[in-house]
């Protein structure tokens, strides 16, 4: 069992979400630096992750702020509201942020087509699991890129004016579609907007 003596304190100040390396549009938190892993501190959550020390990827434990008095870098894992270990969804976890009641973990170790979980944390379920690429959330709507289906006639009509010269420096040609997730009704839109991007 590993023993926590306490963080080393950090900047006490609210951090951009997107600085941060979360995603664009999600709450901004304080980060606090723990002796194994970081600490986000939000308004209604505080959230611990880990290093995993089985797997490439995060331990993610939330809490609650009355139970972890401002402290979750020394708090009983065993006492967290919420735990959602890396490979529990087949992926390696990376926290990626809380948007009021919503929690946001990356999965996958590579660059491009990478998984979202979006979990709600009030109904304890998971409600998105997806492709995606360049996310942001504003007013409860989750906007991304989402990797097509090579379906006959469709991507022959996207254009893609660098294709080939992607294709010569040995990199993968992306086709991909927009899509909104609304939070709140868990709906997904696919939105008629496409476009091309390299990929390794």
């Amino acid at each position: 069992m590993i023993l926590f003596f306490g963080c080393t304190w950090g900047n006490d100040k609210v951090t951009n979400a997107e600085k941060a390396g979360l995603i664009s549009g999600t709450e901004s938190p304080k980060i606090k630096k723990c002796q194994n892993g970081t600490a986000y501190i939000y308004k209604e959550y505080e959230i611990k992750v880990e290093p995993s020390p089985e797997l490439r990827g995060m331990n993610i434990f939330l809490y609650s702020p009355d139970i972890s008095g401002g402290d979750p870098c020394d708090i009983d894992k065993k006492i967290a509201s919420h735990i959602i270990g890396t490979g529990e969804t087949e992926g390696s976890n990376f926290f990626s942020g809380v948007y009021k009641n919503y929690l946001f973990i990356d999965q996958g170790t590579g660059p491009d087509q990478r998984i979202l979980s979006i979990y709600d944390l009030t109904q304890k379920k998971l409600i998105l699991l997806t492709e995606y690429s360049d996310p942001i959330i504003e007013d409860g709507v989750l906007t991304y890129y989402k990797t097509l289906v090579p379906d006959p006639g469709v991507i022959e009509n996207i254009p893609c004016p660098d294709a080939q010269k992607w294709r010569e420096q040995a990199l993968t040609v992306l086709y991909e579609q927009k899509e909104n997730f609304t939070l709140n009704t868990e709906r997904r839109l696919p939105i008629c907007e496409y476009r091309c991007r390299a990929g390794q």
